[in-house]
């Protein structure tokens, strides 16, 4: 019995306890938070969150439920003016293959839109996220000609919105565009090449908007580090025009011209200096002697499959444009150079071959008329003439010499008489080392002669022309 009043009891008080915490949660209030002062005395301080207030719709400093944004600024009025400024961040690439350049840039507008007017003391503006930029009315421009682009969202939209108290408005993006470029290649790489980013409203002609550089040539400005591997920013610079379509009307067109010039040292490196390294080396084959068929066939033939080696790579990261370029006709007239001192050797042992086909036949005919041995096998014949006091055995002694008969007119002397020298190349070499400079000079033909000076003189004429015309 004691045991099940305690209990009882135990119950009761669980109850009256529940009912106290329901009653301090009815009249509970909201004190705020608690700060401590210095001596750590609990301060009870009241504060009030403006954003959590609610307001009735006359109290909204921008109205802008009030009012239709779909319509622009003075609907069925003028033209409304939409002020244009542009800051270059970077110019991150130019394709050649592609001709398109790619170009990242805050894009600002400034209009006047009396919608979004509010009343404000200090006369100070409000700024807005890409949130309010969903909810009223801004300029569709959009860029001509672009491939592609985006607005940056890391870490949001990068967006601005900022709105005077007068409705006046700035409208702030971040855009990187990938935009067409026509270059011209006729001169590369001593070219120049002029692009152009164009803007334009998409929807409204030029008798809704009107769009304008706000501070004319000052409303584009750069970054000074701004720079390219390839070329060289010579100036930035605004235009505008309106452009007209047949079925929509006019529009006003702004563009952000820029000119680039090409650095030339990368390709005087890559290319001019090896394919000129690649022209002076085959002329090497001129002083080389002309019964050398591998070493002059091997370095001509080495030389030509270079240039072409060279030209293709050159080609390979260009465009596919049906007229000639600059660099175009320099190789291909060093290649028809190196091309041409291979034809020259060709040349010379053909007309070689033949003088000594033709050597051959006379001797083989003197031989028959003359019933002398054969002397076919000796390269080349001289003539000597030996005074009397040689003997008849020295005369015999003479290694390579062939005693020659006197003509039906000439009386026979007995002090003289005339021998055929025979410069065989083997006996020379290895008897007298003064007749083996005699040979070289010998082997030497009247073409190589003249291609030592024809072929260098000409390659430096077409160089100072070439040089002189593109710089």
């Amino acid at each position: 019995m004691p045991y099940f009043t305690k209990l009882l009891f135990l119950l009761f008080c669980l109850m009256l306890i529940g009912e106290c915490r329901k009653h301090r949660r009815r009249n509970r209030r909201w004190t705020g938070p608690v700060e401590t002062l210095k001596h750590g005395n609990p301060l009870s301080k009241k504060m009030v969150d403006v954003t959590k207030a609610r307001k009735v719709k006359k109290d909204h400093l921008l109205r802008v439920d009030d009012h239709d944004f779909t319509m622009r600024p003075a609907f069925a009025g003028p033209a409304i003016p939409v002020g244009v400024d542009v800051q270059v961040e970077s110019l991150d690439s130019i394709s050649e293959v592609d001709m398109d350049f790619t170009m990242t840039l805050y894009l600002r507008h400034y209009w006047k839109d009396e919608r979004l007017s509010f009343p404000s003391s200090t006369n100070k503006s409000m700024t807005f996220d890409g949130r309010l930029v969903k909810k009223i009315w801004v300029p569709d421009v959009f860029f001509v000609h672009s491939k592609r682009s985006f607005i940056h969202d890391t870490t949001t939209d990068n967006i601005m919105l900022r709105v005077f108290p007068d409705g006046h408005v700035l409208y702030s993006l971040r855009v990187t565009v990938t935009a067409a470029c026509n270059m011209d290649f006729s001169r590369f790489p001593l070219d120049s090449q002029t692009c152009t980013l164009e803007l334009e409203s998409y929807a409204y002609t030029d008798e809704d908007l009107m769009l304008y550089w706000k501070s004319g040539d000052e409303s584009l400005s750069t970054d000074d580090k701004i720079s390219l591997s390839q070329f060289l920013i010579q100036k930035f610079h605004t235009t505008s025009r309106l452009a007209f379509y047949s079925s929509t009307g006019w529009y006003n067109r702004l563009y952000i011209n820029f000119t680039l010039r090409r650095h030339i040292f990368f390709f005087l490196l890559q290319t001019y200096f090896p394919a000129t390294l690649m022209v002076m080396l085959s002329w090497v084959s001129f002083w080389i002697d002309r019964r050398a068929v591998p070493a002059r066939v091997s370095l001509g033939i080495t030389t030509v499959l270079t240039m072409s080696t060279i030209i293709t790579g050159v080609n390979a990261s260009m465009p596919r444009v049906s007229y000639i370029k600059a660099v175009d006709i320099y190789l291909w007239v060093s290649f028809v150079f190196v091309f041409l001192s291979v034809l020259e050797y060709a040349a010379v042992n053909y007309l070689t071959t033949v003088k000594d086909g033709k050597d051959r036949k006379l001797r083989e005919k003197a031989r028959e008329q003359q019933n002398l041995p054969c002397t076919c096998g000796m390269s080349h014949t001289r003539t000597m003439m030996l005074d009397g006091t040689y003997s008849e055995a020295d005369t015999n002694s003479l290694a390579g010499y062939t005693q020659a008969p006197m003509g039906p007119d000439e009386p026979e002397k007995p002090e003289r008489m005339v021998v055929h020298l025979s410069l065989d190349s083997e006996s020379s070499a290895a008897k007298k080392k003064g007749l083996r400079g005699f040979r070289i000079i010998n082997n030497t033909h009247a073409i190589d002669t003249y291609s030592r000076m024809i072929f260098p003189g000409a390659y430096i004429i077409f160089n100072l022309i070439y040089w002189s015309v593109y710089c």
